[in-house]
């Protein structure tokens, strides 16, 4: 679909049909929150997740360590659900040049597409752990314009020098806190309750959605009552997954 070249009023429909409310937005602010919105609900209805990339499950780290570590953290959450990362100072300025190419990873469940408004590249990422490379010119533009990509975050930096450019390490911080999936499921309910809350305040709902529902087809989670839980907590049904 061409959001480009509908109007204004089309534009505002379509915004309604797929569960996003307008309001008076101007029509550039609008097609960017349509595309965000269809890229959640692409994500969230994936059902292909792949069985190789979950290694094994991920934990929640309590306290931060250095730079390095923290790319090697996030990756290991998503390829090996490791953990692992440390703090650094935020406030030193990097410079990189704006032709250099920066590894960028998926942390997103089934496929993950953006395209470059100044080169009009495509990049796909197919998978979760799948990586490309970008210019750093076109992450400055992607953290201008599609800022979930970068913040939410959609997919990591895995390079220190840009993390600290993009000031991303608290962002990285929180993607780290999910973890050891099967051992948090084995507590009480207000224990899983909390933590369960926890990821969802640091936008992470989606990827607990996805795993849980990994973990309820290959029988790892079986109990019933975490699984209402589940439920109730991130407002999904689990059922399409038993």
């Amino acid at each position: 679909m061409n959001l480009e070249v509908m109007e204004l009023a089309e534009l505002k429909d379509y915004a309604k049909k797929i569960g996003l409310p307008a309001g008076n937005i101007g029509k550039e602010k609008l097609i960017e929150k349509i595309k965000e919105k269809e890229s959640l609900n692409a994500l969230e209805n994936d059902e292909d997740l792949a069985e190789g990339v979950f290694s094994e499950d991920p934990v929640i780290e309590e306290s931060p360590k250095s730079e390095t570590a923290l790319i090697d953290s996030i990756a290991d959450a998503i390829d090996e659900m490791d953990e692992s990362s440390e703090d650094s100072s935020l406030s030193e300025t990097v410079d990189l040049a704006l032709n250099e190419s920066i590894p960028v990873k998926s942390i997103t469940f089934g496929g993950l597409t953006y395209k470059s408004r100044s080169t009009n590249a495509i990049y796909r990422w197919n998978q979760i752990g799948a990586v490309e490379y970008m210019t750093v010119a076109e992450l400055n533009e992607m953290n201008n314009y599609k800022r979930a990509f970068l913040n939410k975050p959609l997919v990591i930096l895995m390079d220190e020098r840009a993390i600290k450019k993009f000031r991303l390490q608290k962002v990285y911080e929180n993607v780290a806190k999910i973890s050891n999936l099967k051992q948090l499921f084995k507590s009480d309910a207000t224990t899983i309750s909390r933590a369960v809350q926890n990821a969802i305040d640091v936008n992470m709902r989606d990827i607990l959605i996805s795993k849980t529902r990994q973990m309820i087809k290959n029988k790892s989670l079986t109990d019933i009552n975490v699984i209402k839980l589940l439920e109730d907590k991130l407002k999904h049904d689990f059922t399409n997954a038993i």
